[in-house]
């Protein structure tokens, strides 16, 4: 059962007793309360009050510190200052006017994910990956996604991996990735090693640390593998590792 199911179930009692009390299933997928909580501290923003009460409860259950909730960015804007140790979690439909994530960012310095709802009533979609990347989101977050796959993602954003759900993969398309073609044929195995660990979040340092090379070496090799791909950013690079791996 995804989020939003747990949120709007078979009843709206037995969905917060699931929402309350569920948590605790979370061991069975080797995850407990202690491992989820590394100091993250979230701002949720989201029209619905209902779905903001619901994952507040879910974050803090598992001992989370949702440090703010707000139902529009213009409330986040006039409440909320510098923030840059944050997780933002953004509701999509707040965010189409271009512009709008870029806005958000140089105002708190905070990490950006957007949410969305793939399940039938709702059937979120994104049509701007590439304009939402270019602007500095970092994940794509499914609230369809069962509760232990939504709770992994969150710490991977928050690690600093690029994250999208597997039910947003197909909107990615040869125009949300500039420039598109076979990685394997473009890099060489060294190249394609370092930025599979780009996707996966790792910084230039534990990259270095990893492959035993220096940091300086790192970045050289990354600078090659953006002016190879003639991609702007480690975000596209990501990108394009995904539409690559969803094609093989």
């Amino acid at each position: 059962m995804g989020i939003m199911g747990t949120l709007f179930g078979k009843s709206t009692c037995y969905s917060w007793s699931l929402l309350y009390n569920g948590i605790s299933t979370l061991s069975r997928f080797g995850m407990n309360e202690s491992e989820t909580n590394n100091g993250l501290q979230i701002i949720i923003v989201h029209p619905t009050e209902i779905v903001r009460l619901g994952l507040c409860a879910l974050f803090e259950k598992c001992e989370y510190l949702v440090y703010r909730s707000f139902e529009a960015c213009d409330s986040l804007f006039s409440q909320l200052k510098w923030f840059p140790n944050a997780l933002i979690l953004v509701h999509h439909s707040l965010c189409q006017h271009q512009g709008s994530i870029r806005k958000v960012i140089e105002h708190t310095g905070a990490t950006i994910a957007l949410i969305a709802s793939s399940d039938l009533a709702h059937n979120d979609s994104f049509q701007d990956l590439s304009e939402k990347i270019e602007e500095g989101v970092t994940g794509f977050i499914d609230l369809n996604e069962p509760l232990h796959i939504f709770l992994s993602k969150i710490e991977d954003i928050a690690s600093g991996s690029f994250v999208i759900s597997k039910s947003f993969v197909s909107q990615l398309t040869e125009k949300n990735v500039p420039n598109y073609k076979d990685i394997n044929e473009i890099l060489n195995d060294r190249e394609l090693e370092i930025l599979d660990l780009v996707a996966n979040g790792s910084t230039n340092k534990e990259i270095g640390q990893k492959l035993y090379i220096s940091e300086h070496t790192v970045k050289s090799y990354i600078s090659q593998i953006l002016t190879k791909l003639d991609l702007k950013n480690r975000q596209q690079a990501a990108v394009y590792l995904i539409k690559n791996r969803m094609d093989v």
